[in-house]
């Protein structure tokens, strides 16, 4: 089983001109613990397919599976998957470490859960020491690992 499939999914805007096809029919399947990457050029449709597998987009056609389940219909939130964005979208208001437990917040995981798995991720990113910073006092680099 593949950890994230699509098969035949396609998305689509219209415009006043006509419809937009961002993504025709593609099919992929991935393998859980590999590294993958979806190349191109820029318009070619891979920022929207990585929006449709998180559900930051609604599929017109097609199947989206995740570790073998159907969430082509399913919320964001409940899919499980996380995306770092091209510009970083972290709060500037927030430390770093509200801004990488904010979305558990928002899904009320319970706070000594926060903490626990802020603690394991702080370590695997190496961000531990700059949990109390700003986003603004990071570098690039940093910024994005937060992300």
């Amino acid at each position: 089983m593949s950890a994230i499939a699509l098969q035949a999914v396609s998305k689509h805007w219209m415009t006043p001109v006509g419809a937009v096809h961002a993504v025709r029919s593609i099919s992929f399947a991935l393998d859980e613990g590999t590294l993958n990457v979806l190349l191109g050029p820029s318009g070619c449709g891979k920022s929207t397919t990585l929006r449709v597998i998180a559900g930051l987009e609604t599929a017109d056609a097609g199947t989206i599976r995740i570790g073998g389940r159907d969430v082509t219909r399913t919320p964001p939130a409940q899919r499980n998957i996380a995306m770092v964005f091209q510009s970083y979208a972290l709060f500037p208001h927030l430390d770093v470490g509200e801004n990488i437990v904010f979305g558990l917040k928002v899904r009320k995981v319970p706070e000594e859960e926060r903490k626990r798995r802020l603690a394991d991720v702080a370590g695997l990113l190496g961000l531990s020491t700059l949990l109390d910073r700003k986003p603004g006092q990071l570098s690039g680099g940093q910024q994005q690992r937060v992300a």
